[in-house]
């Protein structure tokens, strides 16, 4: 008897043990797991190449979508290029309000610019953090890090290079958009988090486009893609403020395309962020065999 219960305990370590391993290295496009500390989910992106930027087709068929813009207006995203990024994760959705302030009232941080009127402070709208440091010191809480612009642009249109992240035609009803009456989207401006599930991206990450804009990690250079880009690209050492990318409620729909940038002094532009983080070394490890 006493053989067989040290048997059957053997073998229930053993089997935790595996399915532990299988939980941390057999992951597959759009799994998610829960962060417990911001209590917020995070969508898997498996490694591999991805178009980023924008083509001279894309720039043709921009004549046709917007066509008071000029082409100059897409220099920044050119040439497009194929990026290899290894595996990692990113939240679903913008860091909330709710949130944001449970830092602030577990750090005492004082943020620079840290909007809170309404519409903008409900707990479940994106927290409007209008200065990077303020976004960085978030994630740097948390355990986590901004995501790089080419981290979030593949989470955001996957491999096939589309325009939006839920496809190449315009539909104003798959994001908070540039409305301003609430007829199309239902809010009249910001919206809250996740409202949008039929216009997630390929791996099923939510509010990609509109909204807020968002913080990535690169300083912003217009002439950043001009240069080769190495496998899992950061961004130029130095620059002129911090990429935004995905737009606002209120910006034309050119600016809320995956590849659109926007650099410099972005002003009175709303804007938030979230986070990302590497895949766990095992899966990272696996995925080595398949870099291109």
């Amino acid at each position: 008897m006493k053989n067989y219960l040290y048997y059957l305990l053997l073998l229930t370590v053993f089997a935790t043990i595996w399915l532990t391993s299988c939980e941390l290295t057999h992951w597959g496009i759009g799994d998610t797991r829960v962060e417990p500390k911001d209590d917020v989910e995070m969508v898997y992106v498996p490694a591999g190449p991805f178009l980023m930027g924008t083509s001279e087709a894309d720039l043709a068929a921009y004549k046709t979508l917007f066509p008071l813009r000029q082409a100059e207006r897409f220099v920044n995203e050119m040439p497009q290029r194929s990026v290899y990024l290894d595996a990692f994760l990113i939240d679903i959705h913008e860091v909330t309000n709710w949130q944001y302030r449970k830092f602030l009232g577990e750090t005492g941080y004082q943020p620079k610019d840290y909007v809170q009127y309404p519409p903008h402070d409900d707990p479940d709208y994106p927290a409007l953090v209008m200065v990077w440091e303020d976004a960085v010191a978030y994630a740097e809480w948390v355990g986590k890090r901004l995501p790089t612009e080419a981290e979030w642009e593949k989470a955001a249109r996957g491999t096939d290079g589309r325009i939006w992240p839920w496809g190449n035609r315009w539909d104003a009803s798959l994001l908070s958009g540039n409305d301003g009456t609430g007829e199309i989207d239902g809010y009249e401006l910001t919206a809250p988090v996740g409202q949008f599930p039929q216009g997630a991206s390929p791996y099923g990450v939510l509010d990609m486009a509109g909204n807020l804009w968002e913080w990535v990690s690169d300083w912003y250079d217009p002439d950043y893609y001009l240069k080769a880009l190495s496998p899992n690209p950061t961004g130029p050492v130095s620059g002129d403020g911090h990429v935004l990318k995905g737009g606002d409620w209120s910006v034309n729909k050119d600016y809320t395309r995956c590849a659109s940038r926007l650099g410099g002094n972005p002003g009175s532009m709303l804007r938030g962020f979230r986070c990302a983080t590497d895949a766990p070394a095992p899966i990272r490890n696996q995925e080595l065999g398949t870099r291109n």
